[in-house]
């Protein structure tokens, strides 16, 4: 092998690794999720309630079950391992979206279009990505898992695809949406996986406690304290610092923090939840429409994944920067149309600037 083609080939890890070596001390900097996650973790084992173990924690508690493994090890070992799993799930979900994307634009990708495909996308959604490493969220991860459950699905592996979507559901329970999208496509067997697999997950952090004779109630507080509360538009969730997310925060993105923005202070606000439960039935309409115009499309995943994260960010209680990440994939389908359409071409390249720097 040439010195030119082992550079090619490996250049890239290389370089990757050396990022990531620049990049730890910041990320390791203020341990906010290694903090968090540990402490709802070991609320669990002590068959503690969260909302009193664990105030902030506000995340399904099966993910608090999930990060049992997490609770033993010393701060520095949390860091080190989360970080890699970090780094590992960021580089898995530019993979399986550069799948998803050739398999929208089949053909034969040229060495310097692949490069164009996936530095333009890395520049677009590279502030997203370092967002999640700064809070130490694992938004990246659950991320990596709808797409893989995506990718599983148009490989026609109806029991992989379906059991990762509904761990991404378990865990953040916004990758619900694809469960009735797998209906409209049509995909019975994995839509089946997908709601066992899903009830099971929700179910292991009581039934753990049951077995330690202990009776926390954590998907049913969960619901009552969390979820419930913010599907129902309350504006006082019991915790300070959830009440002000719910509220009109700048920093929350979605359809709910939209709203409460525009009509604060106005005539409206007596109407506020009138607005927001109308705009979001229009919103699903329209997408369910879109969904339905492509339900015997499989080389359209890429397409209606993007839709659909997109949805995730739009319907969710809450959404911030680092939920940006999830625009990963829709950056990679938007710059694939530019380099392979050129009948979209205009219409792509103004779409991404003016995303970015919305999003800057």
């Amino acid at each position: 092998m040439t010195w030119n083609g082992a550079l090619r080939q490996y250049g890239p890890w290389i370089g990757l690794v050396a990022a990531a070596a620049a990049y730890f001390p910041r990320f390791a900097k203020d341990a906010v999720g290694m903090v968090l996650y540990p402490q709802a973790a070991d609320c669990v084992l002590q068959g503690a309630p969260l909302r009193q173990c664990a105030e902030l924690f506000s995340y399904p508690p099966v993910f608090a079950f999930l990060m049992i493994p997490f609770a033993p090890m010393p701060m520095g070992v949390r860091v080190v391992v989360w970080y890699v799993i970090s780094i590992a799930a960021t580089v898995g979900c530019y993979a399986i979206s550069e799948k998803l994307v050739l398999r929208l634009l089949p053909g034969d990708w040229s060495e310097q279009d692949l490069a164009w495909l996936r530095i333009a996308t890395i520049i677009l959604s590279l502030k997203f990505v370092l967002a999640v490493f700064e809070w130490q969220a694992y938004d990246t991860l659950a991320y990596l898992f709808v797409l893989a459950g995506l990718w599983g699905i148009v490989a026609h592996r109806a029991l992989i695809g379906g059991a990762v979507l509904a761990l991404a559901a378990a865990i953040k329970a916004t990758p619900l949406f694809f469960l009735p999208y797998l209906v409209v496509k049509r995909r019975f067997l994995a839509a089946g996986i997908f709601t066992v697999v899903f009830v099971v997950l929700w179910l292991l952090p009581d039934g753990y406690a049951a077995l330690k004779n202990m009776r926390p109630h954590y998907l049913e507080n969960w619901w009552q304290q969390i979820a419930g509360p913010a599907l129902a538009n309350e504006a006082n969730t019991g915790a300070s610092f959830w009440s002000t997310w719910m509220g009109a925060n700048i920093l929350n993105h979605s359809f709910k923090g939209t709203v409460a923005r525009l009509v604060v202070g106005t005539s409206a606000a007596a109407h506020a939840k009138t607005i927001l439960y109308t705009l979001c039935a229009i919103y699903v309409a329209v997408i369910g429409l879109l969904m339905l115009r492509s339900a015997r499309r499989d080389d359209f995943v890429a397409v209606d994944g993007s839709i659909l994260v997109i949805s995730m960010l739009m319907l969710s209680p809450m959404t911030s920067r680092y939920h940006y990440i999830l625009l990963l994939l829709p950056y990679m389908t938007v710059v694939g149309l530019a380099l392979r359409d050129r009948s979209l071409r205009a219409a792509a390249i103004v779409t991404l600037i003016v995303s970015f720097v919305l999003g800057t």
